[in-house]
């Protein structure tokens, strides 16, 4: 018994009190962002007392015994204590002077006031830059947020380089205290060096890269192999004379390892520089960050490089699947593979499937990119664009200056056709981020949208300084058809092709503008039969996709040029007869495209079976979101293909805003025009032809003639001889050279033309 406890009793009250103090102290800890070897010391001084506590309660003890008294065994007993006192030395005495509770308490609260100091001094010496613990930014060697270059992780296989280097362009890329340099800036500056994008950023290209645009470091480093396993090494260089600011080294032993040694580099780093050891502890391990298949990460690199390198995006969507195939849990790769569906175009279904992949699975991903990816899948797929905003707003709480995240909030804005508030946030993305064109592009497009062309002009001439880039050149070219330079679009066409040669994506996107010019000018005869000898020579290699496609090309030339609904309608017929023949060749039929041509053509009860045929093989979570959204347009187009304009009107204003402004004032020009309603058709014809929209030029080439001849006659209906005589003139204009057949349209309007003429002196 000790103090009428046991001793069992004292280990419990001690290992209570030290759970306590523990608590105490990893609470400090993470609050206070305290380094992580706080806790482990405050562990080894509780071990140290323990020991010193429990020899303190057995002296203690024996002091508190107390003599027995009475008869023989009193006797007995002085007889023993007496003994005892002979025995007592003057060590016993100080050894019960020493171990006493006051001590005891005493020395625990002098050794937790050690750790207090040396927690104290330590950082403030990190924080003032002092010593080997402080650190970079303190110290005034790195400015807070510098950029910095990150230069190829060397190893030796090629695309195990690329694989490290990519891991720790997505660690680092999560650290608050520095900005890596985007992989546009670097290929500029490459090209400015009179290098190719795909030469490789060695440390001594990456330095002199950073010499000449300013930065003031580079992060380089190598993989080496060590018997079965690696040992990974990085270091922070600054960039005008090699000196190495900051080094770290970690052994991996086997290619699994690579990835927490990729962390632990990283975070050594980070901690150098000066990154809060808070920030620190809310990074996740790089497994979870990205993946923890080395194989689906090296992946998930060459995809980098094929989309942002090669500009190879059919490329990068193999690659992509291939890694999700390896790692089904692999969110980010569920991510970017949702989003180059979504650029090419290709696979709505599909792309719908990944990004609910990857929102099942954003757990695995840092908070920051957990946001992006519940964005994603707000934006994209449920359309609320509310929580969209929110999951963006979120990012801006961990980084005020993601441009990710700014960009995006814009690109929401920009969907509902709200272009103000796209611009303000474009701008600042543009801000945060001045190396990235993706940023300017959007400034350019979304100033075009609101009509400040000499901007939207300005901001193009400034992406000239940027790598040459295909979405981009497009955009441009785009934009000299709403600044009414035919002759500059042309040029712009050419121009974009001349520099993109080899076919593919670009060749197709040139020669269907080219195509479109033909058709917008009223020359549609060669461009019918264009694609009429393409569906015959498709049947001829047994390609029926593109039997069918060319055939709906054709159905539609007939349709929106010529007005010929009986021959559009047989077309139709036949290409589904060719997809019903041999469904196994045609593994997405284009049952969606078929049902808007049959509304097109006012058929609203084949319009809806196709519709509704397209709905069924959308994926689920299509038909879960969209449901509401699909709803109001079938009513729509099924009204105005039936003939009720005015109950077609209403559900088109029921949609959600279009983008594509000038769209949406045409639809309801022709609903007023059917209806009836002249004045009010006026009207929208005008906004479709005086709102501004960078891509107008799609809409213009069936619309921009046939809206001239209307708003001729509907001015002369009214008596407006003068605007009749205007869009009359601009209608023979554009159908001077038009096909025979279109040639009736075009002499009637030049004969209303000249007697309005005459009529007016």
């Amino acid at each position: 018994m000790i103090g009428g406890r046991t001793l069992l009793q004292v280990l419990g009250l001690y290992a209570a009190g030290s759970w306590l103090v523990l608590q105490v102290v990893d609470v400090l800890k993470d609050n206070m962002g305290l380094p992580d070897w706080v806790f482990p010391f405050a562990f080894v001084l509780l071990l140290i007392g323990l020991p010193i506590i429990l020899a303190t309660a057995v002296v203690q003890s024996r002091l508190a015994k107390p003599a027995v008294a009475g008869g023989e065994e009193g006797v007995g007993a002085s007889g023993l204590a007496a003994e005892t006192a002979e025995v007592a030395s003057p060590a016993s005495a100080e050894i019960r002077g020493l171990f006493t509770w006051r001590n005891a308490l005493l020395g625990g609260g002098l050794a937790f006031l050690f750790l207090a100091l040396a927690t104290g001094a330590f950082m403030y010496m990190r924080g003032a830059g002092i010593g080997p613990v402080g650190s970079l930014v303190a110290a005034g060697v790195l400015e807070e947020k510098a950029r910095v270059v990150l230069a190829d992780i060397g190893a030796d296989e090629p695309a195990l380089s690329r694989t490290v280097t990519e891991s720790f362009r997505v660690d680092l890329a999560q650290s608050p205290v520095i900005r890596l340099v985007g992989s546009d800036s670097i290929a500029d500056a490459l090209a400015r060096m009179g290098r190719g994008p795909d030469s490789g950023l060695d440390e001594a290209t990456a330095r002199e890269l950073a010499q000449r645009d300013g930065i003031p470091a580079v992060i380089a480093g190598e993989l080496a192999t060590l018997g079965s396993g690696y040992v990974l090494t990085a270091r922070l260089v600054d960039a005008s004379d090699g000196t190495v600011l900051a080094s770290a080294r970690s052994a991996a032993r086997d290619d699994e390892a690579i990835l927490s040694a990729i962390d632990e580099v990283s975070s050594r780093l980070r901690e150098r520089i000066g990154e809060s050891y808070t920030s620190l502890r809310g990074t996740p391990e790089l497994a979870h960050v990205t993946t923890g298949s080395l194989a689906a990460l090296k992946k998930y690199t060459e995809a980098y490089d094929a989309r942002f390198r090669d500009e190879d995006p059919e490329a990068a969507v193999r690659l992509l699947e291939e890694a999700v195939a390896i790692d089904s849990t692999f969110a980010l790769a569920w991510r970017d593979l949702s989003t180059v569906l979504d650029n090419i175009g290709r696979d709505r279904g599909r792309q719908a499937e990944t990004l609910e992949q990857a929102y099942r699975y954003r757990d695995r991903l840092s908070e920051r990119e957990r946001y992006l990816v519940e964005a994603s899948y707000h934006s994209e797929l449920t359309r609320d664009w509310q929580k969209a905003t929110e999951a963006y707003q979120a990012m801006l709480r961990l980084d005020p200056d993601d441009a990710q995240a700014l960009n995006n909030i814009g690109a929401n804005y920009y969907a509902q056709a709200d272009f103000e508030n796209a611009l303000v946030w474009y701008r600042r993305s543009h801000a945060a981020a001045p190396d990235v064109s993706l940023h300017l592009a959007n400034v350019a497009i979304t100033e075009a949208n609101l009509g400040n062309l000499d901007s939207a002009s300005a901001r193009y001439a400034e992406l000239d300084s940027f790598p040459p880039n295909p979405l981009f050149e497009e955009w441009h070219a785009q934009f000299r058809w709403l600044a009414g330079d035919e002759e500059a679009f042309r040029a712009a066409l050419e121009r974009y092709q001349e520099t993109f040669p080899g076919g593919g994506r670009v060749s197709s996107r040139v020669t269907r503008s080219l195509e479109g010019l033909e058709l917008l000018h009223g020359r549609a005869r060669e461009r019918l039969a264009e694609a009429e000898e393409r569906a015959e020579r498709s049947d001829l290699a047994g390609d029926v996709r593109e039997s069918v496609d060319s055939r709906l090309d054709a159905a539609e030339i007939r349709l929106d040029v010529y007005g010929d609904t009986a021959d559009a309608v047989a077309t139709i017929l036949d290409a589904i007869a060719r997809i019903e023949a041999d469904m196994a060749a045609v593994e997405d039929p284009p049952w969606w495209r078929i049902g808007n041509m049959f509304f097109d053509a006012g058929d609203a009860e084949r319009g809806r079976a196709y519709r509704d045929s397209a709905w069924q093989r959308s994926p689920e979570p299509i038909r879960r979101w969209r449901a509401t959204e699909r709803s109001a347009d079938l009513r729509y187009r099924a009204a105005r293909a039936e003939g009720t304009p005015e109950e077609a009107l209403q559900h088109l204003r029921a949609l959600p805003p279009a983008w594509c402004a000038p769209c949406r004032h045409r639809e309801e020009a022709e609903l007023f025009d059917a209806a009836g309603r002249a004045d009010s058709a006026l009207v929208y014809y005008r906004l479709y032809l005086d709102t501004p929209f960078n891509f107008r030029f799609w809409e213009d080439v069936v619309m921009l003639a046939r809206t001239h001849e209307r708003l001729g006659q509907l001015y002369d209906e009214r008596g407006d001889l003068e605007n009749a005589a205007l869009h009359y003139a601009r209608f023979v204009e554009l159908w001077a050279d038009a096909d025979p057949e279109l040639q009736p349209r075009v002499q009637a309007a030049q004969a209303r033309l000249e007697e309005i003429v005459r009529e007016r002196g």
